[in-house]
Protein backbone atom coordinates (compact mmCIF):
# COMPACT_ATOMS: atom_id res chain seq x y z
CA UNK A 1 0.00 0.00 0.00
CA UNK A 2 2.61 2.32 0.94
CA UNK A 3 4.75 1.44 -2.56
CA UNK A 4 1.55 2.51 -4.31
CA UNK A 5 1.28 5.26 -2.37
CA UNK A 6 4.63 6.28 -3.54
CA UNK A 7 4.23 5.51 -7.18
CA UNK A 8 0.63 7.46 -7.17
CA UNK A 9 2.80 10.42 -5.83
CA UNK A 10 5.65 10.83 -7.76
CA UNK A 11 3.48 10.88 -10.64
CA UNK A 12 1.18 13.43 -9.54
CA UNK A 13 4.50 15.48 -8.69
CA UNK A 14 5.90 14.56 -12.74
CA UNK A 15 2.02 15.62 -13.98
CA UNK A 16 2.48 18.86 -11.88
CA UNK A 17 5.92 19.68 -13.52
CA UNK A 18 4.78 18.92 -16.84
CA UNK A 19 1.48 20.95 -15.83
CA UNK A 20 4.43 24.11 -14.77
CA UNK A 21 6.29 23.39 -17.97
CA UNK A 22 3.46 23.87 -20.68
CA UNK A 23 2.11 26.73 -18.25
CA UNK A 24 5.82 27.98 -18.95
CA UNK A 25 5.88 27.07 -22.13
CA UNK A 26 2.65 29.14 -23.01
CA UNK A 27 3.51 32.08 -21.18
CA UNK A 28 6.96 32.61 -23.20
CA UNK A 29 5.01 32.03 -26.33
CA UNK A 30 2.50 34.76 -25.05
CA UNK A 31 5.26 36.78 -24.33
CA UNK A 32 7.09 36.19 -27.53
CA UNK A 33 3.84 36.79 -29.97
CA UNK A 34 3.21 39.96 -27.80
CA UNK A 35 6.45 41.36 -28.55
CA UNK A 36 5.71 40.61 -32.17
CA UNK A 37 2.67 42.63 -32.14
CA UNK A 38 4.29 45.34 -30.23
CA UNK A 39 6.84 45.30 -32.77
CA UNK A 40 5.18 44.65 -36.23
CA UNK A 41 2.43 46.69 -35.29
CA UNK A 42 4.31 50.35 -34.04
CA UNK A 43 7.07 49.55 -37.36
CA UNK A 44 3.90 48.95 -39.59
CA UNK A 45 1.94 52.44 -38.53
CA UNK A 46 5.20 54.02 -38.21
CA UNK A 47 5.88 53.73 -42.13
CA UNK A 48 2.16 54.75 -43.08
CA UNK A 49 2.55 57.67 -41.04
CA UNK A 50 5.66 58.69 -42.69
CA UNK A 51 5.16 56.71 -46.16
CA UNK A 52 6.26 59.05 -48.62
CA UNK A 53 9.40 59.20 -46.37
CA UNK A 54 9.71 55.77 -45.96
CA UNK A 55 9.03 55.01 -49.58
CA UNK A 56 12.16 57.50 -50.80
CA UNK A 57 14.54 55.77 -48.30
CA UNK A 58 14.01 52.20 -49.90
CA UNK A 59 13.88 54.01 -52.95
CA UNK A 60 18.03 54.91 -51.78
CA UNK A 61 18.47 51.55 -51.03
CA UNK A 62 21.16 49.69 -53.04
CA UNK A 63 18.93 46.38 -52.55
CA UNK A 64 15.48 47.66 -53.32
CA UNK A 65 15.52 50.77 -54.98
CA UNK A 66 14.05 49.19 -58.77
CA UNK A 67 11.70 47.42 -56.08
CA UNK A 68 10.89 49.94 -53.35
CA UNK A 69 6.62 50.86 -54.76
CA UNK A 70 6.37 46.98 -54.56
CA UNK A 71 8.16 46.66 -51.09
CA UNK A 72 6.82 49.74 -48.99
CA UNK A 73 3.54 48.13 -49.25
CA UNK A 74 4.27 44.57 -49.00
CA UNK A 75 6.46 45.34 -46.01
CA UNK A 76 3.77 46.95 -44.19
CA UNK A 77 1.15 44.72 -45.00
CA UNK A 78 3.01 41.40 -43.99
CA UNK A 79 3.52 43.20 -40.69
CA UNK A 80 0.19 44.18 -39.72
CA UNK A 81 -1.24 40.65 -41.10
CA UNK A 82 1.43 38.97 -39.09
CA UNK A 83 0.15 41.03 -35.81
CA UNK A 84 -3.61 39.92 -36.75
CA UNK A 85 -2.45 36.17 -37.11
CA UNK A 86 -0.91 36.38 -33.82
CA UNK A 87 -3.26 37.74 -31.68
CA UNK A 88 -5.47 34.31 -32.78
CA UNK A 89 -4.43 31.08 -31.21
CA UNK A 90 -5.26 29.28 -33.68
CA UNK A 91 -3.00 30.65 -36.13
CA UNK A 92 0.00 31.25 -33.76
CA UNK A 93 2.14 28.69 -35.28
CA UNK A 94 1.98 29.63 -38.72
CA UNK A 95 2.64 33.34 -38.04
CA UNK A 96 5.20 32.71 -36.17
CA UNK A 97 6.88 31.22 -39.03
CA UNK A 98 5.93 34.11 -40.78
CA UNK A 99 7.59 36.30 -38.69
CA UNK A 100 10.55 34.03 -38.98
CA UNK A 101 10.79 34.46 -42.49
CA UNK A 102 10.37 38.28 -42.11
CA UNK A 103 12.33 38.85 -39.51
CA UNK A 104 15.13 36.48 -41.56
CA UNK A 105 14.88 38.68 -44.42
CA UNK A 106 15.15 42.43 -42.25
CA UNK A 107 18.47 40.70 -40.45
CA UNK A 108 19.93 39.49 -44.18
CA UNK A 109 19.41 43.01 -45.59
CA UNK A 110 21.48 44.55 -42.54
CA UNK A 111 24.33 42.31 -42.87
CA UNK A 112 24.61 43.05 -46.56
CA UNK A 113 24.31 46.60 -45.71
CA UNK A 114 27.38 46.39 -43.55
CA UNK A 115 29.38 44.13 -45.06
CA UNK A 116 28.53 44.57 -49.49
CA UNK A 117 27.34 47.90 -49.82
CA UNK A 118 28.68 51.48 -49.05
CA UNK A 119 25.42 53.64 -47.92
CA UNK A 120 21.96 53.41 -47.02
CA UNK A 121 19.51 55.03 -45.04
CA UNK A 122 17.19 53.34 -41.74
CA UNK A 123 13.78 52.32 -43.43
CA UNK A 124 12.53 50.59 -40.95
CA UNK A 125 10.51 53.71 -39.24
CA UNK A 126 9.64 55.02 -35.53
CA UNK A 127 12.14 54.44 -32.88
CA UNK A 128 14.01 51.84 -34.80
CA UNK A 129 15.76 54.92 -37.07
CA UNK A 130 17.55 55.74 -34.12
CA UNK A 131 19.20 52.34 -33.62
CA UNK A 132 22.65 52.71 -35.41
CA UNK A 133 23.57 49.40 -37.74
CA UNK A 134 25.29 47.33 -35.46
CA UNK A 135 22.80 47.71 -33.18
CA UNK A 136 20.05 47.04 -35.30
CA UNK A 137 21.38 43.70 -36.32
CA UNK A 138 21.53 42.93 -32.73
CA UNK A 139 17.87 43.96 -32.30
CA UNK A 140 16.34 42.02 -34.91
CA UNK A 141 18.95 38.90 -34.31
CA UNK A 142 17.59 38.93 -30.80
CA UNK A 143 13.50 38.74 -32.15
CA UNK A 144 14.51 35.99 -34.66
CA UNK A 145 15.60 33.89 -31.92
CA UNK A 146 12.82 34.62 -29.75
CA UNK A 147 10.36 33.14 -32.54
CA UNK A 148 12.57 29.93 -33.34
CA UNK A 149 12.58 29.28 -29.85
CA UNK A 150 8.78 29.95 -29.26
CA UNK A 151 8.13 27.66 -32.28
CA UNK A 152 10.62 24.64 -31.03
CA UNK A 153 9.42 24.83 -27.12
CA UNK A 154 6.07 24.52 -29.25
CA UNK A 155 7.07 20.74 -30.63
CA UNK A 156 10.95 20.31 -31.71
CA UNK A 157 11.74 17.30 -33.87
CA UNK A 158 13.35 17.10 -37.21
CA UNK A 159 10.44 17.78 -39.35
CA UNK A 160 10.28 21.40 -37.90
CA UNK A 161 13.91 22.01 -37.42
CA UNK A 162 14.24 20.96 -41.52
CA UNK A 163 11.19 23.81 -41.77
CA UNK A 164 12.91 26.52 -39.79
CA UNK A 165 16.24 25.84 -41.24
CA UNK A 166 14.46 26.26 -45.31
CA UNK A 167 12.42 29.00 -44.25
CA UNK A 168 15.69 30.66 -43.12
CA UNK A 169 17.50 29.74 -46.17
CA UNK A 170 14.95 30.82 -48.48
CA UNK A 171 14.29 34.32 -46.97
CA UNK A 172 18.32 34.56 -47.06
CA UNK A 173 18.32 33.96 -50.51
CA UNK A 174 15.42 35.79 -51.33
CA UNK A 175 17.67 38.94 -50.01
CA UNK A 176 20.23 38.57 -51.60
CA UNK A 177 18.93 37.79 -54.68
CA UNK A 178 17.32 41.02 -55.10
CA UNK A 179 20.52 42.37 -53.95
CA UNK A 180 22.34 40.94 -57.10
CA UNK A 181 19.24 41.66 -59.66
CA UNK A 182 18.96 45.61 -57.94
CA UNK A 183 22.53 46.60 -59.39
CA UNK A 184 21.59 45.41 -62.89
CA UNK A 185 18.80 46.81 -63.48
CA UNK A 186 19.89 50.12 -62.00
CA UNK A 187 22.46 50.16 -64.48
CA UNK A 188 20.52 48.88 -67.36
CA UNK A 189 17.09 49.80 -66.75
CA UNK A 190 17.18 52.50 -64.31
CA UNK A 191 13.68 54.11 -63.87
CA UNK A 192 15.00 57.57 -62.72
CA UNK A 193 16.35 56.45 -59.31
CA UNK A 194 18.70 59.12 -57.95
CA UNK A 195 21.19 57.67 -54.45
CA UNK A 196 22.42 60.18 -52.09
CA UNK A 197 25.09 58.28 -50.39
CA UNK A 198 27.08 59.87 -47.17
CA UNK A 199 30.57 61.32 -48.09
CA UNK A 200 30.16 62.53 -51.79
CA UNK A 201 30.86 65.89 -51.34
CA UNK A 202 29.83 68.75 -48.90
CA UNK A 203 30.27 72.76 -49.01
CA UNK A 204 33.63 73.36 -47.64
CA UNK A 205 33.94 76.83 -47.97
CA UNK A 206 32.66 80.30 -49.74
CA UNK A 207 33.23 83.66 -50.33
CA UNK A 208 30.87 86.41 -51.21
CA UNK A 209 31.95 87.80 -54.87
CA UNK A 210 29.52 90.92 -54.80
CA UNK A 211 28.98 90.14 -58.72
CA UNK A 212 26.34 87.97 -60.16
CA UNK A 213 27.98 88.19 -63.41
CA UNK A 214 30.85 85.68 -62.91
CA UNK A 215 31.53 82.60 -64.05
CA UNK A 216 34.26 79.42 -64.03
CA UNK A 217 36.93 79.87 -66.36
CA UNK A 218 39.35 77.31 -65.27
CA UNK A 219 41.75 75.99 -62.48
CA UNK A 220 44.94 75.48 -61.80
CA UNK A 221 46.69 73.72 -58.73
CA UNK A 222 45.93 75.79 -56.28
CA UNK A 223 44.18 78.50 -58.12
CA UNK A 224 40.46 79.35 -59.25
CA UNK A 225 39.95 81.59 -62.13
CA UNK A 226 36.89 83.39 -62.52
CA UNK A 227 35.90 85.45 -65.91
CA UNK A 228 33.14 87.81 -65.80
CA UNK A 229 30.60 88.74 -68.57
CA UNK A 230 30.43 92.42 -68.06
CA UNK A 231 33.98 92.61 -68.13
CA UNK A 232 35.06 90.16 -70.57
CA UNK A 233 38.29 90.96 -70.56
CA UNK A 234 38.85 91.05 -65.99
CA UNK A 235 39.90 87.86 -64.44
CA UNK A 236 39.52 87.32 -60.71
CA UNK A 237 42.15 84.82 -59.13
CA UNK A 238 41.29 83.03 -56.18
CA UNK A 239 43.14 80.45 -54.06
CA UNK A 240 41.76 77.26 -53.64
CA UNK A 241 40.87 77.77 -49.97
CA UNK A 242 39.27 81.10 -50.92
CA UNK A 243 40.69 83.21 -48.83
CA UNK A 244 42.94 85.49 -51.21
CA UNK A 245 41.86 87.21 -54.17
CA UNK A 246 43.99 88.80 -56.78
CA UNK A 247 42.38 90.80 -60.37
CA UNK A 248 44.27 90.46 -63.61
CA UNK A 249 43.54 92.59 -66.82
CA UNK A 250 43.97 90.76 -70.85
CA UNK A 251 45.46 92.32 -72.77
CA UNK A 252 45.36 91.73 -76.00
CA UNK A 253 47.74 92.18 -79.09
CA UNK A 254 44.87 92.73 -81.85
CA UNK A 255 41.23 94.66 -81.05
CA UNK A 256 40.15 95.14 -84.72
CA UNK A 257 36.94 92.91 -84.12
CA UNK A 258 33.39 92.97 -84.44
CA UNK A 259 33.23 91.38 -80.70
CA UNK A 260 30.04 89.79 -79.61
CA UNK A 261 30.07 86.92 -77.38
CA UNK A 262 33.72 87.01 -75.98
CA UNK A 263 34.97 84.10 -73.45
CA UNK A 264 37.84 83.19 -71.24
CA UNK A 265 38.62 79.65 -71.39
CA UNK A 266 41.98 78.25 -68.86
CA UNK A 267 43.73 75.33 -69.87
CA UNK A 268 47.03 76.56 -68.13
CA UNK A 269 49.68 77.18 -68.83
CA UNK A 270 47.89 79.33 -71.32
CA UNK A 271 44.24 81.08 -71.27
CA UNK A 272 42.14 81.41 -74.47
CA UNK A 273 40.20 84.32 -75.65
CA UNK A 274 37.60 83.67 -77.86
CA UNK A 275 34.52 84.48 -79.78
CA UNK A 276 32.87 81.93 -81.86
CA UNK A 277 30.62 84.84 -83.61
CA UNK A 278 33.93 86.31 -85.13
CA UNK A 279 35.03 84.40 -84.89
CA UNK A 280 38.50 84.46 -83.33
CA UNK A 281 40.64 82.68 -80.66
CA UNK A 282 43.39 84.30 -78.91
CA UNK A 283 46.28 82.75 -76.56
CA UNK A 284 48.59 83.77 -73.73
CA UNK A 285 50.14 82.38 -70.84
CA UNK A 286 48.46 83.11 -67.56
CA UNK A 287 51.65 84.11 -66.28
CA UNK A 288 51.42 87.37 -68.00
CA UNK A 289 47.95 87.43 -69.00
CA UNK A 290 49.06 89.01 -72.69
CA UNK A 291 47.20 87.18 -75.98
CA UNK A 292 47.53 87.20 -79.21
CA UNK A 293 45.64 86.04 -82.18
CA UNK A 294 46.02 82.30 -82.82
CA UNK A 295 43.35 81.54 -85.41
CA UNK A 296 40.73 84.06 -87.13
CA UNK A 297 38.04 83.41 -89.56
CA UNK A 298 38.86 79.58 -89.79
CA UNK A 299 35.93 78.48 -88.59
CA UNK A 300 32.41 79.76 -86.15
CA UNK A 301 31.72 78.36 -83.32
CA UNK A 302 29.08 77.80 -80.79
CA UNK A 303 31.36 75.92 -77.96
CA UNK A 304 34.92 74.30 -77.71
CA UNK A 305 37.47 72.53 -75.81
CA UNK A 306 41.13 73.29 -75.97
CA UNK A 307 42.29 69.62 -76.17
CA UNK A 308 46.20 70.76 -75.82
CA UNK A 309 48.58 73.36 -77.21
CA UNK A 310 48.01 72.04 -81.13
CA UNK A 311 44.25 70.54 -80.90
CA UNK A 312 40.73 71.79 -80.37
CA UNK A 313 37.56 70.36 -81.02
CA UNK A 314 34.44 72.48 -81.38
CA UNK A 315 30.60 72.86 -82.44
CA UNK A 316 29.84 74.58 -86.00
CA UNK A 317 26.56 74.75 -87.83
CA UNK A 318 26.38 73.03 -91.27
CA UNK A 319 25.40 75.04 -93.78
CA UNK A 320 22.99 75.55 -95.59
CA UNK A 321 20.30 73.62 -92.74
CA UNK A 322 22.19 75.10 -89.18
CA UNK A 323 22.43 72.04 -88.08
CA UNK A 324 25.22 71.64 -85.18
CA UNK A 325 28.16 69.34 -85.96
CA UNK A 326 31.53 68.72 -84.42
CA UNK A 327 34.54 69.16 -85.75
CA UNK A 328 38.78 69.36 -84.69
CA UNK A 329 41.39 71.21 -85.91
CA UNK A 330 45.29 70.04 -85.46
CA UNK A 331 47.99 72.36 -85.95
CA UNK A 332 47.00 75.96 -85.26
CA UNK A 333 49.32 77.80 -87.10
CA UNK A 334 48.02 75.79 -90.21
CA UNK A 335 45.08 74.34 -88.92
CA UNK A 336 43.73 71.20 -90.63
CA UNK A 337 40.00 70.70 -89.94
CA UNK A 338 38.46 67.51 -89.62
CA UNK A 339 34.24 66.97 -88.92
CA UNK A 340 32.41 64.33 -88.11
CA UNK A 341 28.66 64.83 -88.74
CA UNK A 342 27.76 61.37 -87.41
CA UNK A 343 28.43 62.23 -83.70
CA UNK A 344 25.60 64.40 -82.70
CA UNK A 345 22.38 62.54 -84.46
CA UNK A 346 19.13 65.07 -84.71
CA UNK A 347 15.32 63.95 -83.91
CA UNK A 348 14.04 67.09 -84.68
CA UNK A 349 15.66 69.66 -86.94
CA UNK A 350 19.41 69.10 -85.99
CA UNK A 351 19.73 72.36 -83.79
CA UNK A 352 17.92 72.84 -80.30
CA UNK A 353 17.63 68.71 -80.44
CA UNK A 354 21.03 68.31 -80.82
CA UNK A 355 22.07 71.16 -78.75
CA UNK A 356 24.48 70.51 -75.22
CA UNK A 357 27.66 70.92 -73.79
CA UNK A 358 31.42 70.00 -75.37
CA UNK A 359 33.76 68.64 -72.24
CA UNK A 360 37.34 67.31 -72.80
CA UNK A 361 38.89 64.30 -70.04
CA UNK A 362 42.55 64.61 -70.27
CA UNK A 363 43.03 61.88 -67.98
CA UNK A 364 40.53 59.34 -70.56
CA UNK A 365 41.90 62.09 -73.80
CA UNK A 366 38.26 61.17 -74.42
CA UNK A 367 35.41 63.92 -75.25
CA UNK A 368 31.99 63.82 -73.95
CA UNK A 369 29.09 65.95 -75.58
CA UNK A 370 25.99 66.43 -73.05
CA UNK A 371 23.00 66.72 -74.95
CA UNK A 372 20.75 69.49 -73.05
CA UNK A 373 17.10 68.00 -73.88
CA UNK A 374 17.62 64.32 -73.84
CA UNK A 375 19.13 61.45 -71.79
CA UNK A 376 22.01 61.14 -73.59
CA UNK A 377 26.05 61.98 -73.30
CA UNK A 378 28.45 60.46 -75.80
CA UNK A 379 32.19 59.48 -76.00
CA UNK A 380 34.47 60.17 -78.46
CA UNK A 381 37.98 60.08 -79.18
CA UNK A 382 39.97 62.74 -79.51
CA UNK A 383 39.76 62.39 -83.88
CA UNK A 384 36.07 62.56 -82.79
CA UNK A 385 35.52 58.54 -83.45
CA UNK A 386 32.71 57.68 -81.48
CA UNK A 387 33.56 55.13 -78.39
CA UNK A 388 30.26 54.88 -76.61
CA UNK A 389 26.56 56.47 -76.33
CA UNK A 390 25.91 56.20 -73.05
CA UNK A 391 22.23 57.40 -70.97
CA UNK A 392 21.45 59.47 -67.88
CA UNK A 393 19.43 58.14 -65.42
CA UNK A 394 16.34 60.43 -66.53
CA UNK A 395 13.59 59.10 -69.13
CA UNK A 396 14.04 61.27 -71.56
CA UNK A 397 14.87 59.78 -74.07
CA UNK A 398 12.98 62.22 -77.18
CA UNK A 399 13.82 65.96 -77.09
CA UNK A 400 10.33 67.51 -75.92
CA UNK A 401 10.75 70.61 -78.13
CA UNK A 402 8.37 73.28 -79.77
CA UNK A 403 9.98 74.24 -82.73
CA UNK A 404 8.62 76.49 -85.67
CA UNK A 405 10.15 77.96 -88.55
CA UNK A 406 9.77 81.81 -89.73
CA UNK A 407 8.32 82.04 -92.74
CA UNK A 408 9.44 85.37 -93.98
CA UNK A 409 13.27 85.31 -92.50
CA UNK A 410 13.36 81.64 -92.77
CA UNK A 411 14.54 81.16 -89.48
CA UNK A 412 14.27 78.11 -86.73
CA UNK A 413 12.88 79.32 -83.48
CA UNK A 414 11.70 77.38 -79.75
CA UNK A 415 8.00 78.52 -79.57
CA UNK A 416 7.83 77.20 -75.97
CA UNK A 417 10.39 77.01 -73.07
CA UNK A 418 12.48 74.08 -73.74
CA UNK A 419 12.55 71.07 -71.57
CA UNK A 420 15.89 70.98 -70.44
CA UNK A 421 16.98 67.55 -68.99
CA UNK A 422 20.78 68.39 -68.47
CA UNK A 423 21.88 71.57 -67.97
CA UNK A 424 25.51 72.29 -67.10
CA UNK A 425 28.29 69.61 -67.28
CA UNK A 426 31.91 69.50 -65.57
CA UNK A 427 34.56 66.40 -66.00
CA UNK A 428 37.31 65.75 -63.78
CA UNK A 429 39.46 62.29 -64.51
CA UNK A 430 37.26 59.36 -64.71
CA UNK A 431 34.03 61.05 -63.84
CA UNK A 432 31.01 63.43 -65.43
CA UNK A 433 29.24 65.59 -63.37
CA UNK A 434 25.80 66.23 -64.57
CA UNK A 435 23.34 69.13 -63.15
CA UNK A 436 19.98 67.84 -64.14
CA UNK A 437 17.17 70.09 -64.12
CA UNK A 438 14.57 67.08 -64.03
CA UNK A 439 13.59 65.56 -60.22
CA UNK A 440 13.87 61.92 -59.89
CA UNK A 441 11.40 58.96 -58.42
CA UNK A 442 11.38 59.40 -54.61
CA UNK A 443 12.89 62.52 -54.09
CA UNK A 444 11.07 65.15 -52.11
CA UNK A 445 9.79 68.41 -54.07
CA UNK A 446 10.82 70.84 -50.78
CA UNK A 447 14.39 70.21 -50.97
CA UNK A 448 14.16 71.18 -55.24
CA UNK A 449 13.11 74.33 -54.03
CA UNK A 450 16.15 75.30 -52.36
CA UNK A 451 18.72 72.99 -53.82
CA UNK A 452 20.19 72.06 -56.99
CA UNK A 453 21.45 68.10 -57.74
CA UNK A 454 24.72 67.09 -59.44
CA UNK A 455 24.35 63.79 -60.93
CA UNK A 456 27.91 61.81 -61.21
CA UNK A 457 28.74 59.34 -63.93
CA UNK A 458 31.64 56.92 -64.43
CA UNK A 459 33.20 57.25 -67.92
CA UNK A 460 35.08 54.34 -68.30
CA UNK A 461 32.03 52.17 -67.43
CA UNK A 462 29.58 54.43 -68.84
CA UNK A 463 27.51 54.13 -65.25
CA UNK A 464 25.79 56.10 -63.10
CA UNK A 465 27.66 56.80 -59.22
CA UNK A 466 25.70 58.81 -57.60
CA UNK A 467 24.17 62.24 -56.59
CA UNK A 468 24.42 65.36 -54.18
CA UNK A 469 22.89 68.55 -53.73
CA UNK A 470 24.17 71.77 -54.47
CA UNK A 471 22.31 74.05 -51.33
CA UNK A 472 21.56 77.34 -52.59
CA UNK A 473 23.70 80.02 -51.23
CA UNK A 474 21.12 83.30 -49.78
CA UNK A 475 18.37 81.70 -52.34
CA UNK A 476 20.91 82.07 -55.64
CA UNK A 477 20.74 79.31 -57.37
CA UNK A 478 23.95 77.00 -58.84
CA UNK A 479 24.77 78.60 -62.24
CA UNK A 480 27.70 77.53 -63.46
CA UNK A 481 30.39 74.87 -62.14
CA UNK A 482 33.92 73.03 -62.23
CA UNK A 483 35.45 70.88 -61.61
CA UNK A 484 38.93 70.32 -59.87
CA UNK A 485 40.86 67.63 -58.33
CA UNK A 486 39.86 67.65 -54.65
CA UNK A 487 36.97 69.94 -55.13
CA UNK A 488 34.21 71.43 -56.80
CA UNK A 489 33.65 74.99 -57.46
CA UNK A 490 30.01 76.44 -58.13
CA UNK A 491 28.64 79.76 -58.33
CA UNK A 492 25.66 80.09 -57.01
CA UNK A 493 24.22 83.93 -56.96
CA UNK A 494 26.53 85.88 -55.93
CA UNK A 495 28.72 83.86 -54.10
CA UNK A 496 31.22 81.09 -55.15
CA UNK A 497 31.54 77.93 -53.22
CA UNK A 498 33.73 75.25 -52.50
CA UNK A 499 32.09 71.29 -52.63
CA UNK A 500 34.85 68.68 -51.35
CA UNK A 501 35.21 65.94 -52.62
CA UNK A 502 34.14 62.72 -50.16
CA UNK A 503 35.70 59.66 -50.37
CA UNK A 504 33.39 58.28 -53.25
CA UNK A 505 33.84 60.46 -55.27
CA UNK A 506 38.23 60.82 -55.02
CA UNK A 507 38.09 57.55 -54.93
CA UNK A 508 37.25 57.52 -59.06
CA UNK A 509 38.75 60.70 -59.65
Amino acid sequence: MAFEFRILLCRTKIYEAMRFNIKIQNLFLEFTCLLYIILFVYAAVSKLLDFENFQAQLGQSPLLSPFADFVSITVIVLELIIAVLLSVPRFRYFALCAAVALMSMFTTYIVIILHFSYFIPCSCGGILEKLGWKEHLIFNLAFLFLAIFAILLRSMNNRILIRLSLLVLGSVLVITGLFLFSEDIMQKENPFIRRFPQATAAKVGSIDLRNTSYYVAGTNKNKIYLANRLAPLQILEIDSNLKSKKKHTIQLDRENFNFKAVEIRINAPYFYVIDGTVPVIYRGLISHWKAKVMMEKQFYFSDIVFINDKQLAFRTQKPPTGENILGIANNYENPKIKYNPQVLQKQMEGIFDTDGTLQYSATLHKLIYTYYYRNQYIITKENLTVEHRANTIDTTTKAKLEVVKIKQSGDIKLAAPPYMVNRHTTVRGNLLFVNSLLRGKYEEIDVWKYASVVDVYDLSKQTYLLSFYVYDEEAGRMKNFFAGDSAMYILSGHYILKYGYGKRIQSKI
